[in-house]
């Protein structure tokens, strides 16, 4: 599910910041990440990987759209394959 309000984040009392993440790369796995951002006018297809369970991908298109925020389910990682501004 993707919402246009971006998530309000804190731990331990201290707001989260977000970060790029680039395709062909992933959120480290060594990091509780609760969501990410589709930019504005982009596409990504994103594979969510955990473990034991069926790898799950999906596209989300914010092509002619303002940015969208996408949460990641506890023991997910977020690996975008793909993204671009053309089409999906």
């Amino acid at each position: 599910m993707i919402t246009t309000k971006p998530t309000t984040c804190t731990s331990d009392g201290v707001s989260q910041s977000f970060i790029n993440v680039a395709a062909g790369s992933r959120t480290p796995s060594n990091q509780d990440w609760d969501g990410f951002q589709v930019d504005a006018g982009w596409c990504y297809t994103v594979k969510f990987v955990r473990h034991g369970q069926t790898d799950v991908t999906k596209t989300y298109n914010r092509i002619g759209l303002s940015a969208g925020y996408v949460k990641v389910d506890n023991s997910s990682t977020a690996h975008i394959t793909r993204q671009g501004t053309a089409s999906c």
